[in-house]
């Protein structure tokens, strides 16, 4: 596939190539989302809902996803628990910490989220073909291994 003709991108910095194409990533899920009626949904609350759409997590495994710190991720799970999207059990192995659930409310947006996020992908799909479709995860797939 014959690579677009933009000057302003530069090809030859992969990483800012992958920061731009993180941020158009997230501008395009929320401006979707917003469009669904989900007007409160944040880019930043993406990781979370994809962590947490079958099972709890700790505040700390939600940090460690995220890349963030444990207060970074602290004040989006308030945020988010503000807004009715997430709740809190205490944790049945360690009492001394809570496991953060999707609410109700939460697990329909999560579900909207997957709705979103399959949409972009067989427009990818599409695009490009599934065979370089995959290989381009599964290439990137590398660099982040590349990266632990």
């Amino acid at each position: 596939m014959p690579r677009p003709q933009n000057p302003n991108l530069n090809f030859h910095n992969l990483i800012v190539l992958v920061s731009k194409l993180r941020r158009k990533l997230d501008a395009q899920i929320e401006a979707e989302l917003h469009y669904r009626g989900h007007t409160a949904f944040k880019s930043s609350y993406l990781p979370i809902f994809l962590l947490l759409y079958k099972e709890g997590s700790t505040t700390v495994q939600i940090a460690e996803h995220c890349g963030v710190s444990k207060q970074a991720s602290s004040k989006l799970i308030l945020e988010m628990t503000e807004l009715g999207l997430l709740k809190s059990q205490i944790n049945k192995e360690d009492r001394r910490s809570t496991i953060v659930l999707l609410s109700a409310k939460g697990t329909r947006l999560a579900t909207e989220v997957r709705k979103c996020l399959s949409k972009l992908t067989e427009n990818y799909k599409s695009l490009m073909g599934k065979t370089k479709y995959e290989h381009m995860v599964e290439l990137l797939e590398v660099l982040y291994v590349l990266h632990e």
